[in-house]
């Protein structure tokens, strides 16, 4: 049966597809698997259909013209971050849906406008702009008018402009001179015949970064960046690029009884020549010693001067027993699943380290980490996870008052558990006093800036986290969100866009999208990205309580309720932070309910409860009833230049 009904029609296809389906199959094939999963994620993302793929191209409907442009705008971010030559056309008219096709003039429009397209462009037709024009955050530009094969009337194109993110992410991640050497470690290949060893190679490559980080006239790229080409294999040259370095450190680890084998090799990016490489077979008991080589080899090479505390940082040992620091790098595995199960035997894995060598300050430190972690990813309260966390970070720096990333554990700690912030701000300096390659402690201390109003400063600390794990989701879509506190909406919208290219379905940076969008009044499209949120994150309560409040606005007060309710619910089976219900009970002007949620989120020391009490949204904003004022007093509500 034939169905008639208003829609708006996209075509895409990728450039020179079948070229290189006859150069190279293997390439084309990986090529139309991720084409195909940006397009899945997106038109789910924007309410469309897929109504087909025709060999390396999509036809997909739209009820809505503006989601059809939106979604064409986002598959060509994406696509050009995958370096997926692409060109979309978008008709908008009345079509015959039969079966599982669409027919009809519409359809052939669109088709003849994507034919026209030039790569990385998208043709929108003029009964498409009519319903656009008036959308703030699309822009189109009239192109020309075109006769078409099959089409009775000449059709007005217009291109969308879609290139603005695209030139910030290039001004970004500009290569550039270089101010100083620079270096990524990829992850060290397991060669060892039994698998379980993985943890012991990733745990080797964290240390090598760990140790060169501590040389400040070497840039260094974080772990996060690194370990993105695990097991990737991808040509050096493009690895540098998008890590912006001029050498890679690669290498593999083969372990066999109380035998071990390792390879490394510094590779010059520009050309993809070896700079040095060695080998080493020793006993297990020499890993220690092949490591403080490989690290002096590569400063040799690099031509890097050290100073003093530098060259006592590479040489340095933190324990001499192996099976201590053995269960040290298995503690860190788990601990980087961010799981309540992975949590349990991360703990388990440290203790067991400390065993062996109570003076292992690093297993203290990586304890405390946990317990850092717990509020946001091991459904623990604050106030049980907190005071382990700070107990395992002063043992740490009695045994080694050096370690860089437990001053930066200790200021979080005084930032959001004590709410000293005096204190705060002087662990932040302490650690990148100490390590200024620590993209960790730079983001930890922008976070600070960012709740002391210090928004300039904040930005700043932000970007040079980025500098130093450039691939890092995370921390991509933290600088999004230092430019929304600054108020910087329309930024802090282009860098969740930009964080989007590396991972669609990034919960965060939809979840930031949301809020930044509802900075701009834009309540429907934040709804939009709320919803996306939601599901990416399994139905995250902070998300769920930006949703409702959302709902509540716009008039949907039941759908608000419900899922108010949930949450309730939720928390009779498992941590819910109270800081989640007091921005709805404010919006409904229930004054008392409000201050009951702030009371518990200050008892249980939230740690949500700043990233809320900061929000620049004046609607979300705490009542000047004194009830009020006298509970934020506790939690030292910072004011602009303090």
């Amino acid at each position: 049966m034939q169905k008639r009904r208003h829609a708006a029609i996209m075509f895409t296809d990728i450039v020179g597809y079948t070229a290189l389906m006859g150069s190279d199959e293997d390439r084309a094939f990986e090529v139309l698997r991720k084409n195909r999963e940006i397009h899945t994620e997106l038109i789910q993302k924007f309410h469309g259909k897929l109504i087909k793929e025709m060999g390396d191209g999509m036809l997909v409907s739209f009820n809505l013209a503006s989601d059809a442009v939106r979604c064409a705008i986002d598959i060509q971010r994406f696509c050009k971050n995958q370096n997926i030559p692409l060109k979309i056309g978008i008709h908008e008219g009345e079509m015959v849906f039969s079966g599982a096709d669409v027919l009809g003039d519409g359809v052939n429009i669109a088709s003849r406008l994507q034919e026209d397209a030039e790569e990385g462009f998208i043709y929108i037709s003029g009964s498409v702009y009519i319903d656009i024009k008036n959308k703030a955050d699309l822009k189109v530009k009239f192109f020309k008018e075109k006769s078409f094969k099959n089409v009775d009337e000449p059709i007005k194109v217009y291109k969308v402009e879609c290139e603005e993110a695209e030139k910030i992410k290039a001004q970004i991640a500009s290569p550039g001179q270089p101010t100083k050497p620079s270096i990524a470690v990829l992850p060290f290949e397991n060669m060892s015949p039994d698998q379980d060893q993985e943890y012991f190679c990733d745990g080797m490559t964290e240390e090598i970064i760990n140790t060169l980080s501590h040389i400040e006239s070497l840039k260094v790229i974080a772990r996060t960046s690194a370990f993105v080409f695990k097991r990737k294999h991808e040509d050096v040259r493009e690895i540098g690029r998008k890590l912006e370095v001029e050498t890679l450190l690669e290498g593999s680890v083969r372990k066999v009884g109380n035998r071990i084998r390792i390879t490394s090799q510094l590779i010059k990016v520009s050309d993809g020549s070896h700079i040095w490489s060695d080998a080493y077979n020793r006993k297990l008991e020499d890993v220690f010693g092949i490591q403080e080589e490989i690290s002096l080899a590569i400063v040799d090479n690099l031509k890097v001067k050290l100073l003093g505390k530098e060259k006592a940082a590479i040489i340095k040992r933190y324990t001499e027993d192996l099976e201590a620091y053995n269960l040290y790098l298995k503690g860190i595995y788990y601990a980087r699943l961010f799981s309540i199960k992975g949590f349990k035997k991360a703990i388990e894995c440290f203790e067991q380290s400390l065993q062996k060598d109570s003076n292992y300050s690093l297993a203290y430190r990586g304890l405390a980490e946990v317990f850092v972690n717990s509020p946001f990813f091991g459904n623990v309260r604050p106030n049980e996870a907190y005071p382990k966390a700070k107990e395992y970070l002063k043992k740490a720096l009695e045994i080694d008052n050096t370690l860089a990333e437990a001053h930066s554990g200790l200021g979080f700690i005084h930032m959001t558990y004590d709410w000293n912030w005096n204190a705060a701000e002087k662990e932040f300096k302490q650690a990148l006093q100490l390590n200024l390659n620590s993209s960790d402690t730079h983001h930890s201390y922008s976070l600070f800036l960012t709740f002391a109003k210090r928004h300039d400063e904040a930005i700043a600390e932000a970007k040079q986290a980025q500098v130093l794990d450039p691939l890092s989701i995370f921390i991509n879509t933290f600088l999004g969100l230092v430019y929304f506190y600054a108020g910087q909406y329309d930024r802090a919208i282009e860098e969740q866009q930009l964080a989007l290219t590396l991972n669609p379905g990034y919960f965060l940076a939809h979840y930031n999208l949301g809020i930044a969008n509802r900075g701009k009044l834009m309540i429907k499209e934040a709804i939009r990205e709320y919803e996306t949120a939601v599901d990416f994150s399994g139905g995250a309560p902070m998300i769920v309580s930006c949703l409702a409040c959302a709902y509540y606005e716009i008039g949907k007060k039941e759908q608000a309720e419900k899922l108010i309710n949930s949450l309730e619910q939720k928390l009779k089976k498992e941590y819910v932070p109270p800081s989640c219900f007091i921005p709805y009970h404010l919006l409904r002007g229930d004054l008392d309910q409000a201050y009951k949620w702030l009371e518990r989120a200050i008892d249980e020391h939230d740690a949500y409860l700043y990233y809320w009490i900061s929000l620049p949204i004046e609607i979300y904003r705490i009542t000047d009833d004194p009830r009020f004022n006298t509970l934020l007093k506790k939690v030292g509500l910072m004011r602009k230049g303090t």
